[in-house]
């Protein structure tokens, strides 16, 4: 494949049979033949053809390569597919089997529990054989039992009828009671040893735990005064530390007192500078605003009368155009009625040298009155449409001006509440870090409080827990004793009772 590839970049030149390759003969001009175009062609088209062959014999050997490299890989794929093909098949199979299995089970198991429950529901036929085989079985029962009472009390009545019997079960019985008596005296005997080396035993340890007892009660006394005077030690240091402590306090109080009015006097100084200051800002800006609230009227009363005079001027040109206008129409109009009355002197003078005429000229006559009056009133339109165009204009003017004015207006207004807000935005942090100081100072005397708090409280629960502490120990103490008491007390009340029992045997 590598050779075919290194194959794959000869040139075409190459590829041309050397044979094929005329190379002209030096010194010589080079003679073309008749034909060297189509050898020329011809020539072409074998070396395309050749290049040809070679590229797709180039291409089939790539593709056979690339084939063979990537079978290998295609195939152990479908391998590994298959084999997990098959696992999952194994898999669902196993599974199908397991739930066919659980699903038999759980059939039988169905079943099963549908036959009891058809057992346990009794049909009447059922129910009254139960219950009769109860009742025979009661009535045996109840008949055995009388008969075996019956047999006892005939026993008892012929044993208490025999005399012998009942001589032979007294002597028997008195017997029984000679040997049980003289098992209970043993017994007794027996008893009241035990008892004794009991109490000889409890008496030797009570001696042994009352002498533990009182050395340890000296131990505990010597123990107590020891740890009395450590307590002493450690209060007297205690108080002495306390002392100190509280003499440290009241110098660090009067330190904190100094550094605090300190610092109140300078915080008073710089809010009384801020405060100045916050004033000096305010009287300024209230007196730039007036300046400006007053300057914007005399530019607003300013403008306003420069427009109103501008309108007054504007209407009366607008007047006197329409009076000079009004002068054209009436001039025109007195031209049109002299032209007319001439025209009509003019008519009436052909209508009298024409009445043979008469119907036609009072046509024409008509006619030219119309047209004269159409012309006039297409004047008369043009010259109001005119006037109503210029109004129009006029008044489209005005209210852009309003508009513009309304607009700087509002800027203006605007521009004046940003101005307030950043001015209380200024004072409001002004506030801000005051009110921040004040209770960083309430937070600092509230933590010193605290401090002097949980100081009293600990020293109120060391007390509280040493009274306690010894409570502890002089209740375990008559616990103690009070459990020797009854101990010793239950003793004696045991070996009088047997000592009672002994002599009334």
């Amino acid at each position: 494949a590598q050779g075919r590839a290194c194959n794959s970049s000869l040139s075409r030149t190459e590829l041309v049979p050397r044979a094929r390759q005329k190379v002209p003969s030096e010194g010589m001009p080079p003679k073309q033949a008749p034909d060297y175009l189509i050898l020329k062609r011809r020539q072409q088209e074998t070396q395309r053809a050749d290049y040809e062959t070679f590229t797709r014999s180039a291409f089939k050997a790539e593709n056979n390569a690339a084939w063979e490299i990537k079978t290998g890989g295609f195939i152990e794929q479908a391998k590994l597919k298959q084999r997990f093909e098959s696992i999952r098949e194994q898999d669902q199979l196993a599974l199908d089997q397991r739930r066919r299995k659980l699903a038999d089970m759980l059939g039988q198991e169905q079943a099963i529990f549908q036959q009891q429950l058809e057992e346990m529901d009794e049909s009447p036929e059922q129910r009254k054989a139960r219950m009769e085989a109860r009742a025979f079985e009661l009535k045996d029962k109840r008949e055995q039992e009388r008969l075996s009472f019956v047999r006892q009390q005939y026993e008892r009545q012929w044993r208490m009828a025999c005399d012998p019997l009942r001589e032979q079960e007294s002597k028997a019985i008195l017997r029984a009671t000679n040997a049980a008596r003289a098992y209970q005296i043993g017994e007794k005997m027996a008893m009241l040893e035990a008892e004794e080396q009991e109490t000889r035993l409890f008496d030797e340890l009570w001696d042994q735990d009352r002498k533990a007892k009182l050395g340890r009660e000296e131990r505990e006394e010597e123990a107590r005064r020891a740890m009395d005077a450590d307590h002493k030690f450690v209060l007297d240091q205690q108080v002495s530390e306390l002392h100190s402590y509280r003499a440290a306090e009241r110098e660090l109080s009067a330190e904190e007192a100094n550094v605090m009015r300190e610092q109140w006097d300078l915080e008073r100084a710089e809010a009384a500078k801020v405060e100045a200051l916050r004033r000096e800002v305010m009287d300024a800006a209230q007196l730039e605003l007036h300046a400006f609230n007053k300057l914007k009227r005399d530019q607003l009363a300013s403008s306003v009368a420069e427009e109103r005079d501008a309108d007054l001027a504007r209407l009366q040109a607008q007047l006197d155009m329409e009076k000079a206008d009004e002068e054209r129409e009436a001039a025109a109009r007195e031209a049109m009625a002299k032209e007319t009355r001439l025209f009509a002197e003019h008519m009436l003078a052909q209508k009298r040298a024409l009445a043979s005429r008469e119907a036609e000229i009072d046509a024409a006559q008509k006619l030219e009155l119309d047209k004269a009056w159409d012309k006039r009133l297409a004047v008369w339109g043009q010259e109001q449409e005119a006037r109503e165009h210029l109004m129009a204009q006029v008044l489209n003017e005005r209210k852009m001006q309003i508009q513009k004015k309304v607009e700087m207006e509002k800027v203006d207004k605007a521009k004046q509440a940003a101005a307030r807000i950043r001015l209380e935005a200024e004072l409001a942090r002004v506030n801000e870090m005051e009110a921040n100081k004040l209770e960083q100072g309430r937070q600092v005397r509230m933590e010193h409080r605290a401090l002097l708090e949980n100081q009293m409280k600990q020293k109120a629960f060391s007390k509280a827990a040493a009274q306690f502490n010894k409570s502890q120990e002089r209740m375990a103490a008559e616990r103690s004793e009070a459990a020797y008491q009854a101990m010793l007390a239950d003793q004696m009340a045991k070996t009088t009772a047997n000592m009672e029992k002994f002599s009334a045997n």
